[in-house]
């Protein structure tokens, strides 16, 4: 039977992870404390006084700052007191509700994100968050098939490169994605899954080195066809959920196809990827949401326009090369 393993929240986006043993889960509501404060990038569209939830490539994070992995973060959600640590040694401390800190502890990220052109503004919001999804959905990954993939990629994968919030251990490889459309119960609470997690760049990040040596999407793509990786789950039911706890699901009618990889399509189309999230522009097909017809070049999309997917400039995608694949 499957079991929680591990629960993370990540108070700050793009800053470290911090266990738990134990959680309170509200029904309809993220995962708690978790992405409640951000980092926003000079310049973004972001309301300080009351930031609302944007994409993900308008705050600074792992996904394209990866010297952010280069400190150990602590935030203490009573006091709100911050600490980063440099190995054993202390290199920032800051009370994030008091204002002259907060600048302070803005000058000290861009010192350690030089390139920005200037300090990041750290926002709170008040009532949501700013993980990537706008919903309050709760991620969880199945450390089994990160065991699996590990077995067939011939690395090793640390489970925090996915920055979850629900480890669970003792599933079969790949079988959290048949439990989409489905409910399952951790400890107390009871969760709808909902879909699949798409992964993006802040996986190729070393969580420890900072250095970016691996390529999870692509890796991804190349065996299966998509870029999944772990399952989000919306809060039906309140509870407590802790380490240990037994993970329930109904039994299901069909055998998992979920490793099975659809097919390529070769061809000859230009298409332009997002170095960041891994979402592909395709020449050939457009995008009809967005006025950009079929046949569009990816030239003359005006270099205001930013990825659908995560919200990057058009400076950060390169061409495609490895032909189409199925997403």
């Amino acid at each position: 039977m499957a079991a929680v393993s591990k629960l993370y929240r990540y108070p700050i986006k793009g800053l470290s992870a911090q266990p738990l043993s134990n959680v309170a889960i509200e029904a309809g509501r993220p995962f708690p404390f978790d992405r409640v404060f951000a980092l926003a990038r000079p310049g973004a569209p972001i309301d300080s006084d009351d930031p609302q939830w944007a994409k993900k490539g308008l705050f600074v994070m792992l996904m394209l700052d990866e010297g952010l992995a280069h400190v150990t973060t602590q935030v203490d959600v009573e006091t709100l007191r911050f600490t980063a640590m440099q190995g054993n040694r202390q290199v920032a401390t800051a009370n994030l509700a008091d204002e002259a800190d907060r600048t302070e502890l803005e000058k000290f990220f861009w010192q350690l994100l030089p390139t920005l052109a200037a300090p990041p503004a750290l926002v709170r919001s008040r009532t949501g968050h700013f993980m990537d999804k706008p919903d309050n959905v709760i991620s969880l990954i199945n450390l089994t098939t990160l065991r699996s993939l590990e077995e067939q990629w011939g690395f090793d994968i640390d489970p925090l490169r996915f920055r979850a919030n629900i480890y669970i251990d003792g599933a079969k490889p790949w079988e959290e994605f048949d439990w989409v459309g489905h409910e399952i119960k951790i400890g107390e609470a009871v969760f709808t899954v909902d879909r699949r997690n798409g992964r993006c760049g802040a996986t190729n990040v070393n969580p420890t080195t900072g250095r970016r040596d691996l390529d999870i999407p692509g890796s991804l793509r190349a065996a299966f066809g998509h870029k999944n990786l772990g399952i989000y789950l919306i809060a039906r039911e309140s509870g407590r959920i802790a380490v240990g706890d037994d993970l329930y699901m109904p039994p299901l009618s069909q055998p998992s196809t979920a490793v099975r990889p659809p097919p390529l399509v070769n061809g000859a189309r230009r298409s332009f990827i997002c170095r960041g999230c891994y979402f592909i522009y395709e020449e050939t097909k457009g995008l009809p949401q967005q006025s950009i017809r079929p046949g569009t070049p990816f030239a003359i999309i005006p270099a205001s326009w930013r990825c659908p997917d995560c919200g990057t400039e058009k400076a950060t995608f390169r061409p495609h090369v490895d032909g189409a694949v199925a997403t």
